[in-house]
């Protein structure tokens, strides 16, 4: 029993048509996976600069509200990009922004922890009591304003804090 030899394979008219949507499904599928790949990449990087930038912000205005006086403001200019500061357990304390860095010190500036990298802004700004106008002497100092920005790959995240230290 012989069979009909049009029947015993593909034509390669039909192997090409089937390698060509094979193709275009697997475009689409590799289009579908690319996205998802770009938009967890995209959520890591926002996740992680908002972890950063909170975590720092936090550490700053808990530290700053312990400021023991007005008088133990050790930048006497009132600084925007730095703050030193002796705390109530008479702890010289400050915080500055170097090369990109959210810095910290305990010992009046001699060395400089990191808490944050990628920091492209950060701002003191110095509040008289009625929270708008501002101040150069410690003497009318009652609100410290924190600025700052941060940048993870192509995420951007600014932040702003009001700190009343509770000593004053």
């Amino acid at each position: 029993m012989e069979g009909n030899p049009q029947l015993n394979g593909f034509t390669l008219v039909e192997i090409v048509i089937t390698i060509v949507i094979v193709s275009i499904l697997a475009s689409i599928a590799a289009m579908i996976i690319l996205q998802g790949v770009k938009s967890y990449s995209i959520e890591d990087q926002r996740s992680n600069v908002h972890y950063q930038s909170r975590l720092a912000m936090e550490r700053m205005a808990r530290e700053i509200r312990l400021i023991r006086s007005r008088t133990d403001i050790l930048n006497a200019n009132m600084n925007p990009t730095s703050i030193l500061y002796t705390d109530i357990q008479g702890i010289q304390m400050g915080f500055r922004l170097n090369v990109g860095n959210i810095e910290r010190t305990q010992d009046n500036g001699t060395t400089w922890q990191t808490l944050a990298s990628g920091v492209t802004a950060l701002t003191f700004t110095y509040l008289q009591q009625d929270g708008v106008t501002p101040t150069a002497v410690a003497a009318t100092l009652w609100y410290v304003v924190i600025d700052m920005t941060d940048q993870q790959g192509t995420e951007t995240l600014s932040m702003r804090t009001r700190v009343h230290p509770m000593n004053f």
